[in-house]
């Protein structure tokens, strides 16, 4: 398993939809994780106050550097997974990159989105020697959509200006995923009505769990996404 992810970009840009959707699919498969809210508008603070909150889901909030490192380690030492929410926040997005294993740079689907990804990727490239030895960073597509555009190719063309690689999955425009935060709870506890598409979110999102290492390097199963979903309800 891939133990702490940082997640950011100098333009908001879905870092804690990302972050609760990866933290919604470990909590799903029974794994202990602590979602680090070091974002400027502390979204993941406010969602963990709403009902439905895993009891596999700990929220900690970071507003410092020192604060961010012990919470990090704290969760090494628990052997627990951390998900860092920095937001647009260059400070926590440095930080929170020197104290993972993988950084993860969210575009969304504008061409500004995309400019904001490709210097957060230059600012991580300056930071590249310092922190924990073999890290690295990538692109990950936070909201996409399936219908090619000009727009799509105008980013698409941006991105691979930068020698750093993407994620070949990403989160596409569904509601599934910002309803978490209007009614708490993550894609695998909320259900078709408050939650409309649940059940494409839900492979996504797993897809892209296992891409990252999140699940563990295990090869995923024909259906990881229904396996996922009868482990959280019979744990429900």
């Amino acid at each position: 398993m891939t133990p702490v992810l940082s997640i950011g970009s100098l333009k908001t840009s879905g870092s804690s939809t990302l972050a609760l959707t990866l933290a919604g699919v470990a909590a799903a498969a029974e794994i202990p994780v602590v979602l680090v809210d070091a974002a400027r508008d502390k979204d993941l603070a406010e969602w963990a106050q709403k009902p439905g909150r895993p009891a596999h889901i700990q929220v900690e909030v970071a507003d410092d550097e020192i604060a961010l490192e012990r919470i990090v380690r704290a969760a090494r030492r628990r052997g627990d997974l951390a998900l860092i929410d920095a937001g647009d926040n260059a400070e926590m997005m440095r930080a929170g990159a020197r104290l993972s294993d993988r950084a993860l740079i969210p575009v969304r689907f504008s061409p500004l989105s995309a400019y904001a990804a490709l210097a957060t990727d230059r600012m991580l490239a300056a930071e590249a020697g310092k922190g924990r030895r073999g890290r690295d960073w990538a692109f990950v597509a936070s909201a996409v959509t399936t219908i090619p555009s000009r727009i799509a190719r105008t980013i698409e063309g941006m991105i691979e200006q930068s020698p750093t690689p993407r994620l070949e999955i990403g989160l596409v425009l569904r509601a599934a995923y910002e309803a978490p935060f209007l009614h708490g709870g993550t894609l695998f506890t909320l259900t078709d009505d408050g939650a409309p598409g649940l059940e494409r979110a839900r492979a996504e999102a797993v897809s892209i769990a296992y891409e990252l290492g999140v699940l563990g390097y295990v090869q995923p199963t024909e259906h990881p996404a229904r396996e996922i979903d009868e482990r959280a309800a019979y744990a429900a």
